[in-house]
C-alpha cells in the first residue's frame, strides 16, 4: 500500500500522532477533533502496511465497542478505498484483513481474562486501542493490561499502546500518569475542534458560544483539557463533612439496600438509618458485566446472616425490562432471592432530595462543646465508588436541576443513593444541645436577672 496524503484522507492536526512509535500514544482532546476517526485510520493504513501486525480494541465494557470502535473502523475502510479487502463480522466481534489474515480483536476491562490473554494465528499482537479511557477506574487495571502486550517483535515492528479520550476528570489517574509527569515512553496529545477543518462554521459557533456561556465546560469539550466541564452538581459534598471511619453498627438500626442495575454496571449500597434517621451508607458493590441471576447472587453473598434488611429499593425499569424469558428484570432478581420495592425515578426531585440530605449543618460535638459540621447522610470510607463519582457528577448543561448523563460511569452510584433518598423522609435536623451549665453560673446568671433595671412604671412584685 502505497503513502497516503495526510491533507486529503486525515486533515491537518495528527502529524506527529501518525508518526509517532513510542509505547504510549496518548491522545486527549475536545469534541469534534476527530480523535477516533483518525486512530481508527491509522490502524486500518498499518495493519496493510505491516503484514505481520495484529491489533486489540478495547473499552471499559466489551458490548459498547460495537457502536463505536467496531463502526469507526468499518468507516476508515471505507475512507480509504479498502473495504473490500476487510471482513468484519459481529459474531466473534472482529475485523479481519483478508490477504493475510490479520485481525483487528475486541475486547474490555470487564473480562480480565480475555484481556490479559489474546493470541493471534498470524504474525504478532503489537498494537492496542484503549478508546474512551477516561472511562478506565483504575491504573491498576490499565497496568495489567500493558503488561500482556508483551514477546519478541520482528525487525522493524514496535508495540504501542493509544489512548485517546475526553479529559473530563482531572483527578483521572491518566493526568498523573502521563501529563503532571514527563514519560520518555510516551508522545502525548491535545487536539480540539480546530484540527477539523470539516466543520462547518455553525458547529464551530456551537462550540465557541460555550466559552461566552460555559466557559468550564468550553475548557473540557472546546480545547481539549482536564475540567469538570458545567460545573459539579452536587457541590454541597465534602469528605471532611460526609466520609467517615467504618464503625460496627448497632443492631437497633434500620438497615436498608438500594441498586441501579445495567449490564454495564451494578451499583448497590447498604445504608443504616440511627436512631434519628440519618443514613450511613456502609457497603457497596460496584462490578459490570454481571447477568440479573448473578447479580442478585452477589447482593445476596455481600448480605451477612445478622443483617436484617428491611428493604431493598430498586429502579423502576427492572420491572417493564422484558428478558427471552418473558419475565421482567424484578421477577429474575426475585427469582434469585433479592425481593425489591419499586422506588420513585424522579430525576431532577430525586436530585433535589439527595441534594438535602447532603447539606451540611452544624452541630454540638458533645465531646468536645465545639460546634462541627455534619450532614443527613454520611459514606463509610470503603464506599469508595460512591466517594469518587458523587463529587464529580456534573450538571446538565441544558438543565441545572437536572445532572448530565455524560460520563456514563459517574451516574451509576449516585442514582442508586437517589432512589434511596426519594423512598425515605428527610430526617429533621436535632436541636442544639446547650452546653451543661454549672450551679455557680445559673445561681449568678439569677442575680444578674434580678438586679437588671426596669422599665419605668414596673414594680417588683
Amino acid at each position: 500500500m502505497g503513502e497516503i496524503n495526510l491533507t486529503e484522507i486525515v486533515g491537518k492536526g495528527y502529524g506527529k500522532f501518525w508518526r509517532s512509535k513510542k509505547r504510549y500514544r496518548v491522545l486527549k482532546g475536545g469534541r469534534a477533533s476527530k480523535k477516533s476517526r483518525t486512530v481508527a485510520l491509522w490502524y486500518i493504513y498499518n495493519m496493510m502496511k505491516y503484514p505481520l501486525a495484529n491489533t486489540v480494541v478495547v473499552r471499559n465494557t466489551f458490548n459498547t465497542n460495537k457502536d463505536s470502535t467496531y463502526a469507526v473502523l468499518k468507516w476508515a475502510a471505507r475512507r480509504l478505498g479498502v473495504f473490500h479487502l476487510w471482513k468484519f463480522t459481529e459474531s466473534p466481534l472482529e475485523a479481519k484483513y483478508l490477504p493475510t489474515g490479520q485481525k483487528i480483536l475486541f475486547r474490555g476491562f470487564d473480562d480480565p481474562l480475555k484481556i490479559t490473554s489474546i493470541t493471534v494465528d498470524v504474525g504478532v499482537l503489537c498494537w492496542a486501542w484503549v478508546e474512551e479511557a477516561y472511562e478506565i477506574e483504575k491504573e491498576e487495571e490499565f497496568r495489567t493490561f500493558d503488561e500482556s502486550i508483551r514477546g519478541e517483535m520482528p525487525e522493524g515492528y514496535f508495540k504501542q499502546i493509544t489512548l485517546s479520550y475526553n479529559p473530563w476528570i482531572d483527578s483521572h489517574w491518566t493526568k498523573k500518569r502521563f501529563w503532571d509527569n514527563v514519560d520518555p515512553d510516551a508522545d502525548t496529545f491535545t487536539t480540539t475542534y480546530l484540527c477539523n477543518e470539516w466543520l462547518d462554521d455553525a458547529d464551530r459557533r456551537l462550540i465557541e458560544e460555550l466559552e461566552r456561556t460555559n466557559p468550564a465546560r468550553f475548557k473540557v469539550v472546546g480545547l481539549g483539557e482536564y475540567g469538570l466541564p458545567g460545573g459539579t452538581y452536587f457541590e454541597e459534598f465534602s469528605e471532611s463533612v460526609h466520609v467517615v471511619e467504618p464503625f460496627v453498627i448497632p443492631q437497633e438500626w434500620q438497615r436498608f439496600r438500594v441498586l441501579d442495575y445495567g449490564l454495564d454496571m451494578l451499583a448497590g449500597y447498604w445504608i443504616a438509618l440511627d436512631m434519628q434517621g440519618f443514613a450511613y451508607v456502609y457497603k457497596e458493590v460496584y462490578e459490570p458485566d454481571l447477568i440479573i441471576s448473578d447479580a442478585a447472587g452477589r447482593l445476596k453473598e455481600l448480605t451477612l446472616e445478622t443483617e436484617d434488611i428491611k428493604h431493598t429499593y430498586g429502579p423502576p425499569d427492572l420491572w417493564n425490562r422484558r428478558q427471552d424469558t418473558g419475565k421482567s428484570a424484578f421477577d429474575i432478581f426475585l427469582d434469585n432471592g433479592v425481593v425489591m420495592i419499586k422506588a420513585s425515578n424522579e430525576r431532577v426531585q430525586g436530585w433535589l432530595n439527595l441534594k438535602e440530605w447532603l447539606k451540611p449543618f452544624e452541630q454540638l460535638d458533645e465531646q468536645t462543646g465545639e460546634l462541627r459540621k455534619t450532614a443527613r447522610i454520611k459514606f463509610f470510607k470503603n464506599c469508595r465508588n460512591i466517594i469518587r463519582t458523587l463529587p464529580s457528577v456534573l450538571k446538565d448543561e441544558k438543565d441545572p436541576n437536572d445532572v448530565a448523563t455524560e460520563p456514563h460511569e459517574l451516574t451509576h452510584g449516585p442514582d442508586a443513593i437517589r432512589y434511596f433518598c426519594s423512598m425515605r423522609v428527610l430526617p429533621k435536623k436535632p436541636e442544639p444541645k446547650l452546653p451543661d451549665v454549672s450551679a455557680e453560673a445559673r445561681v449568678r446568671r439569677n442575680i444578674e436577672k434580678h438586679n437588671k433595671p426596669r422599665k419605668k412604671g414596673m414594680t417588683a412584685l
